[in-house]
């Protein structure tokens, strides 16, 4: 089986965006995992997680490093 790759894209008042996702293959894994366990397919599962951060506000602590100290 080859590698796996996730990438995001974006557009907004006819600009494209694409930004690969920096992710391990754990972590495609895993999310591959629970899209399935949804019934869902993993470009929809990104999809809602990414909603679902917006509207709670979540990027600073997702993005945070493990190892770093929050502001």
């Amino acid at each position: 089986m080859g590698l796996a790759n996730l990438a995001l894209g974006m557009k907004y008042r006819g600009d494209e965006r694409t930004s690969e996702l920096l992710l391990t293959q754990d972590m495609i894994r895993q999310l591959a995992f629970e899209a399935q366990f949804r019934n869902m397919n993993i470009g929809e599962f990104v999809g809602e997680l990414l909603i679902a951060i917006m509207k709670r506000d979540l990027f600073q602590h997702v993005l945070l490093e493990p190892n770093s100290k929050q502001p």
